[in-house]
């Protein structure tokens, strides 16, 4: 019998089974599909090192900790990569990345500036839970929910600020409100107001991570999970390649699969995580033999009446990198139809809109379709929290985990297998 099993050779399962093996438990990790890293692949195409899903990780202390536990060491991004820019008006204006840069700065008008000067003045709200474009306009106006807020939000979830909630989908600017009753109060006493930590990648890549994860674990792939229930102290699990018994499980698969794999424990609880919506994303890898800008990228306003949600600059991140790669991102919520144009149809996009913001005739490498890239954490999302924990409870042994609980990214997936890593070894 195995100790535990693991569904699903994403980052969220490979790093929680790489912390049981490390502990001494005996892990088997299930991967349905040929390659493991879910959403993180790379591909190399003439020479250019393409990143098919997250292009980067922000790596804090946590994230540091496990990628020495695994025996990984990272690549930092360059200095440069700290400037960023937004799209507004037909030029890319850098993000302000300190008080008086933000004042001088001409992204926001006089009157948006002030606005945001009232911001420690705004009592809380009372309502129960708020959209994050209305937490946004409460408290610091229209303008900067247009041009800071929503690109952030776009480059983050993909996702509409009128649907997702503040509470669930930026957790740590909710907390400010709530223990300081101000963003800008909070901040300054928290010295900062977003995530900290430094960007990060490997040698050869992203997937590098979960390919190397996967290299000391046991991973069986291309082994579908077609079933798991219970039987007396123990579960069940009827793969593709037979059937094998574990004392614990963790499901590490997206919303959708884990609906599926949990069918025969609670029927209720498979439909409503297969309602969780994910949003669609494109990704295109250009090249180009112009010169582009310093830094990370740009974001664009939906305001601004482009397809394209954000550029990066990709070759200007890490060093090593064959130059003048750009990748750009079309989609996602607010613009779902595009994963279902034609290919030419999406080049021609790109390269019209790259023209136009950045004046640079571009080459198409590849084009790349998710359907479901990101879950969206909107309006009432607390639900699946709340199922989540009760079927836990209901059946000991059970352990749902991956970026659709607490955290989309992939060091939100990273600082999140240790507290399920930990309750695993209590159970056992």
């Amino acid at each position: 019998m195995i100790d535990v099993a693991v569904v699903g050779a994403g980052i969220s399962g490979l790093s929680v089974a790489l912390r049981l093996q490390k502990a001494g438990v005996n892990v088997k990790v299930f991967e349905k599909e040929e390659k493991v890293g879910g959403n993180i692949q790379t591909e190399e195409i003439e020479g250019f090192l393409c990143e098919l899903g997250p292009q980067t990780i922000l790596a804090d202390k946590k994230v540091e900790e496990f990628l020495s536990l695994a025996g990984i060491k990272p690549l930092y991004a360059k200095e440069e990569a700290k400037i960023r820019y937004i799209y507004k008006k037909g030029k890319l204006v850098p993000l302000p990345m300190s008080p008086l840069s933000f004042f001088t700065s001409p992204l926001l008008s006089l009157r948006a500036k002030l606005r945001v000067l009232k911001e420690p003045f705004i009592p809380k709200s009372i309502k129960k839970e708020e959209s994050i474009a209305e937490f946004v306009k409460r408290r610091l106006g229209q303008e900067f929910l247009d041009y800071i807020v929503e690109p952030f939000v776009s480059g983050v979830y993909a996702g509409d600020v009128n649907k997702l909630s503040v509470k669930y989908a930026v957790r740590r600017v909710y907390e400010l409100e709530q223990r300081f009753g101000s963003l800008i109060k909070g901040a300054i006493k928290l010295k900062a107001l977003g995530p900290g930590g430094r960007l990060i990648s490997f040698e050869g890549g992203n997937h590098s991570l979960p390919s190397h994860l996967a290299k000391a674990l046991d991973v069986d792939v291309e082994n579908v999970v077609l079933k798991i229930r219970r039987k007396d102290d123990h579960f069940v699990i009827d793969s593709r390649k037979g059937k094998f018994s574990a004392r614990a499980v963790v499901i590490s698969a997206p919303a959708t699969s884990a609906g599926y794999l949990l069918r025969e424990l609670s029927w209720s609880a498979a439909q409503e995580f297969d309602s969780i919506y994910y949003a669609p994303v494109v990704v295109v890898h250009a090249y180009t033999r112009d010169s582009i800008p310093p830094g990370f990228g740009f974001l664009v306003p939906r305001k601004e009446g482009k397809r394209i949600l954000g550029v990066l600059f990709s070759s200007n991140i890490f060093e090593g990198r064959k130059g003048n790669l750009l990748t750009i991102y079309l989609g996602g919520a607010t613009d779902p139809q595009v994963v279902e144009e034609d290919d030419d149809l999406i080049g021609a996009t790109v390269e019209k809109e790259l023209k136009e913001i950045l004046g640079v005739d571009v080459n198409i490498l590849k084009i790349t379709k998710w359907k479901k890239a990101i879950p969206q954490y909107n309006l009432g999302y607390g639900k699946f929290y709340e199922l989540a924990e009760t079927l836990e409870k209901e059946h000991p042994g059970l352990f749902l985990t991956g970026n659709y609980l607490r955290g989309v990214s992939v060091a939100d997936c990273i600082r999140n297998s240790e507290e399920v890593a930990n309750r695993v070894l209590e159970f056992i």
